[in-house]
């Protein structure tokens, strides 16, 4: 009996034993499984959250090709209507000393009106894009370029310009070094120029016969002549009478508004012939032909005095038949206008020159010639960019870039945004 309960017991443990070993091989395979399960369930999950990074990667490379191309018309709608503009003129359009110029202040107008205002974020749809936007990193850039110099005449100023171009008055040789040798130049229509006297205005570098180099003005016991420097040396070089001086402006800026002012110093000899000479200058201007202004002068010859009335009239009244409401008549705008737009109080002096029909004495320079102040200038360049608004010179760009809307975004947060950039 005893043996048989031990029998009994052995058996037992036995029966327990592969029992236990049945359920821990049953466990044992129940946690593979599970840990199979959950292997999966974690690639799975790995792929859909590689997915969804890979498809967000890919939304977000998409926005930002489209916010690139946003931004790409956008700068080609610039190119297009608005590059750039050029003014060529005098020493009125050089100004007065302190860069204070019409084309200086021009500037401050288009940068205020324009550039500043312009935001990207305000083209986009997709709002997501335009939050991570920095308007900073996105930007628009319309450059005035100032083309005046000195008390220049029409001839000069056609020179460097390119239209009637520098050449050589007589044969010279350019050395083989980097010595300077005189050079005696005229228009190409055998007038006289004198460039050089108060800027370059686009002239340095010049290139004769080939070869680059820097003009420079030499005045000795009020005699004017002119060097030639070569920038690199190389080998000697003869010129001929008539050879052309290429100057660094000729070919630049012809795709910029032009905007002229010509007639201040000089003889023109008639109002036809100062139409005549400016229409020369204009047609250089390569795009956008239609959209150019033309400022009148405000003396004759370089003087006040030459500026009669009649005298002024007659070449008011032929450039604005020739021009039409691309023509800021000046001396005009200064007389009735010009002192209350700048705050001045009209002294004695100035309202006798109004009767005489001439610009008041507290626009003109006190450095003499015919050149104003910066009272003046300033008064140009807000006139210039009004008028360029007026004609429709900005619609392209404010429309397509959506800048009426940015600005009014930017008056709603600072109502005084402008007055203060102007400032």
């Amino acid at each position: 009996m005893w043996k048989n309960e031990r029998r009994r017991t052995i058996i037992w443990n036995i029966i327990i034993f592969l029992v236990l070993v049945v359920v821990v091989v049953g466990l044992f395979k129940a946690m593979i499984y599970v840990n199979k399960q959950i292997d999966e369930e974690d690639k799975q999950l790995q792929a859909e959250n590689a997915n969804q990074r890979q498809e967000l990667i890919q939304n977000r490379q998409e926005n930002q090709e489209a916010v690139q191309q946003t931004y790409e018309s956008h700068l080609q709608t610039v190119s297009q209507y608005l590059p750039g503009i050029v003014c060529w003129g005098d020493s009125l359009t050089a100004g007065s000393s302190g860069n204070v110029s019409y084309p200086a202040t021009l500037q401050k107008y288009i940068n205020a009106y324009l550039c500043s205002s312009y935001d990207l974020r305000y083209s986009l749809e997709n709002t997501e894009s335009a939050s991570r936007l920095k308007k900073e990193d996105y930007k628009i850039s319309i450059p005035v370029v100032n083309m005046g110099a000195g008390q220049e005449d029409i001839t000069t100023i056609l020179g460097r310009s390119g239209v009637v171009p520098y050449v050589v008055d007589t044969d010279f040789t350019i050395p083989a070094g980097k010595e300077s040798v005189t050079v005696s130049i005229v228009s190409q229509n055998g007038e006289a120029v004198a460039p050089l006297t108060a800027g370059s205005g686009g002239v340095n570098p010049v290139t004769i016969a080939g070869v680059r180099g820097s003009l420079s003005l030499i005045q000795n016991q009020g005699v004017k002549s002119y060097q030639f420097t070569r920038l690199e040396e190389g080998a000697q070089v003869q010129v001929a009478k008539g050879t052309e001086i290429v100057t660094a402006c000729k070919d630049e800026y012809k795709d910029y508004i032009h905007i002229v002012w010509l007639g201040s110093y000089g003889e023109y000899g008639s109002p036809e012939n100062l139409v005549a000479e400016t229409r020369k200058l204009l047609q250089r201007q390569q795009s956008n032909t239609d959209r150019y202004l033309v400022i009148g002068p405000c003396t004759v010859r370089g003087s006040w005095y030459n500026a009669q009335k009649n005298t002024m009239d007659a070449i008011d009244s032929a450039m604005l038949q020739a021009f039409g409401n691309h023509y800021i008549n000046l001396r005009k705008y200064l007389i009735e206008d010009g002192l209350r737009d700048a705050k001045i109080t009209a002294t004695k002096e100035d309202t006798m020159y109004i009767n005489q029909g001439s610009v008041p004495n507290s626009f003109r320079s006190n450095a003499g010639g015919a050149d104003l102040n910066a009272a003046a200038y300033d008064l140009v360049g807000k006139l210039v960019y009004s008028r360029m608004e007026r004609l429709g010179f900005f619609d392209e760009v404010i429309e397509k870039l959506n800048l009426e809307e940015t600005a009014q975004e930017l008056l709603k947060s600072d109502p005084q945004y402008f007055e203060r950039l102007l400032k």
